[in-house]
């Protein structure tokens, strides 16, 4: 696998300072190449890789700069790590308990992750709650999805939640008690002191994304829930009324009804991949002069647009920053729209895009786009015992999309993926739905850089 980086890099998040000694990246650059690469998180002023099992911390660190080694639980065990523009903040494990990040100024100590211990009158422990998800808007609110059913109090303490094995749709029994929480801020949920809000929920979540003042939540049923500040309306893809406020976790009614299985958020924008590989796009800011054309435009009463891209191609994948989007369709093209300010489109300029354009790059070439499912029989072969074994978990989501190639004729031919990964840059929850090998486009940071990668 590659790993592409361009956009914001002045505290060397993307880029070493000695190989690019400007601030910005204009053009994807490769960073890295291993049998195994997933962008575990991408912030303002640092990014988390997970190579090869390693978690390696770039950019800005209270005691440097340079890449790191970050100890800690295994990166496997870790569902979400987390952050703001200051920085790394800390880690979700799968098994729901929080980690925060630990860097010693001095550089006595290495930089890691260190469980985190409620204390016994916070309203985590008061409530018995499995924490599930977790997000931060980059107005520093911060939101949890809970489960009670799968936190039990025993005698001997608490018990571990249900496994990654148990199904989910078990989650949703009449005894579990699903729910959603807001804190003003991190430190609050870290306190003893209660949410600002809980609404319950009607289905468990797959993912919880948040963006600039809105959190955006995708769930079993692959239905659309957004809920945040009533100051941007356009945010939430949806018109807040009595019924539906805008701080209460609702459905987007355009979407109502159609199948979605990927979500991206980042900035003042929302967007959504369904099950037929439509791309539909919410949000931006009020009175920005400069526009994405893609966007629904309030004036004709949209709140959601959906997207045509290059004639109507399918979309297979979407990421979002702060101001720009990046998809992949179904014949292997990368394509951008938004702000350009400091490269983050790839495209070698600064220039806003408002319209849809290709991103041209070194992954072009290399095959043709096919699409496999889980249980598509030709996906059951067992790879050996070798130096293939690498490959052997890279069907394990529901849905795939891989561009085939034999670009190592000793690896053997069920196992010759070219997979391209694309990073749009927004605040949210990277690492819930991706695993090594899978076609993704996901939101990561505060919407200056993009990251592509490739195997």
């Amino acid at each position: 696998m590659e790993l592409y980086m361009c956009g914001f890099n002045a505290h060397h998040q993307l880029l070493d300072q000695d190989r690019h000694h400007n601030d910005d990246v204009a053009g994807f650059e490769r960073v890295y190449r291993a049998p195994g690469i997933d962008v575990r998180c991408a912030l303002w002023s640092s990014t988390v890789i997970d190579i090869d099992g390693t978690l390696v911390h770039r950019g800005f660190r209270p005691s440097g700069l340079g890449p790191v080694v970050i100890e800690g639980p295994w990166p496997r065990n870790i569902r979400t790590i987390f952050g703001d523009t200051s920085g790394v903040l800390g880690a979700l494990s799968k098994n729901g308990s929080v980690y925060l990040f630990t860097d010693d100024m001095y550089g006595s100590k290495d930089p890691g992750f260190k469980k985190h211990h409620f204390s016994e009158d916070s309203f985590i422990n008061r409530q018995n709650l499995s924490i599930e998800h977790l997000a931060i808007a980059d107005n520093g609110e911060f939101c949890i999805s809970t489960n009670m059913a799968s936190h039990q109090r025993t005698s001997s303490g608490f018990s571990s939640p249900l496994s990654a094995e148990t199904p989910r749709v078990q989650l949703s029994i009449p005894t579990a008690k699903l729910e959603i929480h807001t804190f003003a801020s991190f430190e609050e949920f870290l306190s003893s002191e209660p949410p600002t809000s809980t609404y319950s929920l009607f289905s468990p979540l797959v993912s919880l994304l948040a963006s600039a003042t809105c959190f955006t939540a995708l769930t079993v049923t692959q239905e659309v829930l957004t809920f945040g500040s009533a100051l941007h309306p356009q945010t939430l893809g949806r018109s807040p009324t009595p019924s539906s406020p805008a701080e209460k976790p609702c459905l987007v009614p355009f979407l109502g009804g159609i199948p979605i299985r990927k979500i991206a958020v980042g900035g003042w924008i929302g967007a959504a991949v369904s099950e037929d590989s439509d791309l539909y796009i919410w949000g931006g800011q009020a009175g920005e002069a400069k526009k994405v054309n893609a966007l629904p435009r309030p004036s004709d009463g949209a709140e959601v647009a959906l997207v045509d891209i290059d004639g109507g191609v399918d979309v297979v994948d979407v990421g979002v920053g702060s101001g720009h989007i990046l998809a992949l369709t179904r014949d292997g093209k990368v394509w951008v729209t938004g702000e350009g300010e400091y490269g983050q489109l790839g495209t070698g300029t600064k220039a806003f895009e408002e319209d849809w354009l290709q991103v041209r790059g070194e992954w072009e070439g290399k095959g043709r786009v096919v699409e496999a499912r889980e249980d598509d029989p030709s996906l059951r072969a067992s790879p050996t015992a070798n130096s293939h074994d690498l490959f052997k978990n890279v069907h394990r989501d529901r849905e795939i999309i891989r561009v085939t190639t034999n670009f190592d004729e000793n690896i053997p031919d069920e196992f010759c993926d070219f997979n391209i990964t694309i990073l749009g840059t927004g605040a949210g929850e990277p690492a819930t739905a991706r695993a090594a090998g899978r076609t993704s486009v996901a939101p990561l940071g505060f919407g200056v850089t993009s990251l592509i990668t490739t195997q």
